[in-house]
């Protein structure tokens, strides 16, 4: 499943882990304000085996967080 992002945007993002050596392997992880940078090349890395996770939904936050 392939998500589209729009760019400069915070979504909410679930990730699932596809490795299979890894502790995580299987485990889906939301991820609350997921910053899109510029809507490509958009990932999440398992913080144990540092491969990417498949994103598996996005939801676009609104209101859309204040950055300071």
């Amino acid at each position: 499943m392939s998500v589209a992002f729009l760019p400069a945007l915070y979504y909410e993002a679930t990730a699932r882990d596809g490795n299979p050596d890894c502790r995580n392997y299987e485990q889906e992880f939301t991820v609350n304000a997921f910053y899109s940078n510029a809507g490509t090349n958009c990932y999440v890395t398992c913080g144990i085996c540092g491969q990417h996770m498949e994103i598996l939904t996005a939801l676009l936050l609104d209101p859309q967080p204040e950055v300071s």
